[in-house]
């Protein structure tokens, strides 16, 4: 029955775009069906959205709503000007230190363009059919900037639970570590190369990019607020999982590895281990991983010491060494780090305070 409603909503925007194509005076040159329908995520409740591209300059700045055989049709207008224009952006984006901030300005046009790419063409023209090729050989770069989206996402929210948390509002801490780790989760179906924007379906998308040994139940505790029952320490912990989240999403991502590669998901916590600090959000530029920690300080590590760094979650310095060879199979730019070099890396990070032989308490530096 539910798919029996999604294909009527879908026809009837196939209608309904064939009627404004045969009725326009020539300035329309393509239109497409996009959203949750055609990107495999919506429901039957979802609207059926129409993309109509126009050939002139005039800035549109309307959504129209039809009624098209008992189905709402949502029709938005852009210019091939703004399309050219949100690829280009979205495509080209590096991100470096001093631009951190132009991440926030980007969700509009990163959504547009993961809806294009998950888009079903009715109307076709040469010039839709090229930025449909440009956006799919630049999917390595629209992931990217799709993780990095999402981590700085977490970082908006990261001093709010913080604030929240140490001052033991329960309820606050609840509802914004509903968003730290619905984000984490993106950052990780991003990761994956589900190229869908909107949080809203992180769950439907999550269970179609099933990751071998992810603690979902742990996943959905922290994103529902449940873990409140435990005690406001508890606040720790999630802050931990979203910062392992975050990592492996850049680290493997980055890689073009899969996620089911990352060793553990949770802290090993073995006696003697050493932990990372989890006051650090991980953003990836060109040239490695980003640690930011904001207004505080900024490090950027080449990716063998950002791995090493990431997988000191309790870990003995020895099974770090493991975790390494073990990722080594997988990952290549990790195949010539040896034993002593892993060795080195760690006092390294000792020695730069990015990780400490005891659970760093990120509650008490508020």
């Amino acid at each position: 029955m539910a798919s029996s409603i999604i294909d009527e909503k879908m026809e009837a925007a196939r209608k309904l775009a064939r009627v404004l194509a045969e009725n326009n005076n020539g300035e329309i040159d393509s239109i497409y069906i996009a959203g949750s329908l055609t990107a495999g995520l919506g429901n039957p409740t979802s609207d059926a959205d129409l993309f109509v591209l126009y050939r002139n300059e005039e800035d549109f700045d309307d959504v129209s709503q039809y009624n098209v055989d008992g189905h709402r049709v949502d029709v938005e207008r852009y210019t091939l000007a703004f399309v050219e224009e949100a690829v280009s952006e979205v495509t080209s984006f590096e991100l470096r230190r001093d631009n951190l901030t132009d991440l926030h300005k980007l969700p509009s046009k990163l959504d547009f363009v993961c809806r294009l790419y998950t888009s079903e063409i009715v109307v076709d023209s040469p010039v839709l059919t090229e930025l449909k090729k440009r956006i799919e050989t630049s999917v390595p770069a629209i992931r990217q900037v799709s993780v990095n989206y999402s981590a700085i996402a977490i970082n908006g929210h990261f001093e709010d639970f913080l604030g929240a948390s140490a001052d033991g509002d329960v309820a606050t801490a609840a509802l914004v570590g509903q968003e730290l780790v619905a984000y984490a989760g993106k950052a990780m179906t991003s990761a994956s190369g589900d190229l869908y924007h909107s949080k809203k379906w992180v769950y439907k998308q999550l269970a179609r990019n099933p990751v071998e040994g992810f603690p979902m139940e742990t996943f959905i505790d922290y994103q529902r607020g449940t873990w409140v029952d435990k005690g406001i320490g508890e606040a720790e912990r999630l802050i931990f999982f979203v910062q392992t989240c975050v990592a492996a999403s850049q680290l493997l991502g980055g890689q073009g590895v899969a996620l089911d590669a990352w060793p553990s998901w949770t802290p090993t916590g073995a006696e003697g281990g050493l932990w990372r600090n989890p006051s650090y959000n991980v953003l990836r530029q060109s040239d490695g991983v980003l640690l930011h920690w904001e207004l505080r300080r900024q490090l950027l590590l080449r990716d063998p010491a950002a791995f090493v760094w990431a997988l000191c979650d309790g870990r003995r310095p020895e099974q770090v060494v493991a975790a390494v060879e073990q990722l080594a199979e997988r990952v290549p730019v990790l195949k010539a780090l040896t034993a002593e070099r892993v060795t080195k890396i760690l006092a390294s990070l000792q020695q730069r305070e990015l990780v400490g032989t005891e659970p760093f308490s990120v509650l008490s530096t508020v």
